[in-house]
């Protein structure tokens, strides 16, 4: 993931493919087991309630998010690196949806 230099971008993601590519196929599966467990360990409920935007004082209450957006939420935080991920274990607010 350090290939992402903390953020899904398109050219980053690029180089993880790149990077992939030319790895056995016990290394990709290895590091798919491994993206898989960071996202199974963010799928936590004190994460998945927080809400998408706050609308508090408009028309109405939190937004809450979505599966997807929860999935897409859980997959920027592996892509931010290991001190993001561990971080928002330790301050739930780091982990804006």
């Amino acid at each position: 993931m350090a290939t992402l230099n903390g953020g899904a971008t398109q050219a980053g993601c690029k180089r993880l493919a790149e990077e992939l590519s030319r790895c056995s196929v016990a290394d990709i599966i290895g590091f798919a087991e491994r993206h898989a467990e960071a996202l199974r360990l963010l799928d936590r409920e004190m994460f998945g309630v927080l809400p998408v935007a706050d609308m508090t004082g408009r028309d109405g209450g939190p937004l809450p998010q979505s599966a997807d957006a929860f999935l897409f939420a859980r997959c920027a935080v592996v892509a931010a690196g290991q001190a993001v991920g561990e971080g928002v274990f330790f301050d739930v607010g780091k982990f804006a949806p």
